[in-house]
């Protein structure tokens, strides 16, 4: 019974003093509380985990956001069938005051996206850490447009940036080439 003990303590000490420090260098370092466009509320470091491919969107845009989702998409397509359950894909809101959850959810069954995908809004201090992290830049204009980067960013599974392609149907290669060198079960 002593010996039941001791394992069952040292396994909750593992668990309550396991070093959960992501590197210096993970956009999870930006942390904070944001929600899912299932109303969820989430750290950003919860996704981590597996390789992600992020963009930062809005869904009130016509021109750069849907060719960045479709050209994500087709990322997801054309990786290998026994990895697409092991890559997310992760979109952020730069309009969190006008995107809410339920905009974000009309959004992602517009787009038809899968349970790999996860649509995230925070408060306007994160979504810029976040976008400073990511390397990108956007800037609020007239008529609740925004002007912004079209980067796709594809992360290891602790949330470093291992590469970064224009979201364009074409520019999109240097991350599928990528992520088809990733095994599932590496730490990339």
């Amino acid at each position: 019974m002593k010996t039941l003990i001791l394992i069952g303590l040292l396994s909750f000490c593992s668990l309550v003093f396991a070093d959960p420090s992501l590197p210096g260098n993970s956009i999870y370092q930006v942390g904070g509380t944001w929600q899912t466009e299932s109303n969820q509320t989430i750290y950003l470091e919860s996704i981590a985990g597996k390789p992600q491919v992020v963009a930062l969107i809005f869904t009130g845009c016509s021109n750069a956001c849907p060719i960045i989702v479709e050209s994500m998409k087709r990322v997801e397509r054309q990786i290998p069938s026994n990895m697409r359950n092991h890559i997310g894909f992760l979109l952020v809101s730069l309009t969190p005051d006008t995107d809410t959850s339920k905009s974000l959810k009309v959004f992602s069954e517009k787009k038809e996206l899968n349970k790999n995908w996860k649509i995230l809004r925070g408060n306007n201090e994160l979504v810029r850490a976040l976008s400073n992290a990511l390397n990108g830049r956007y800037k609020l204009v007239k008529d609740g447009d925004v002007a912004h980067s079209n980067t796709v960013t594809l992360l290891n599974s602790r949330g470093q940036i291992q590469v970064q392609a224009s979201g364009t149907l074409n520019g999109i290669q240097p991350i599928i080439d990528a992520i088809e060198k990733i095994h599932p079960n590496s730490e990339n």
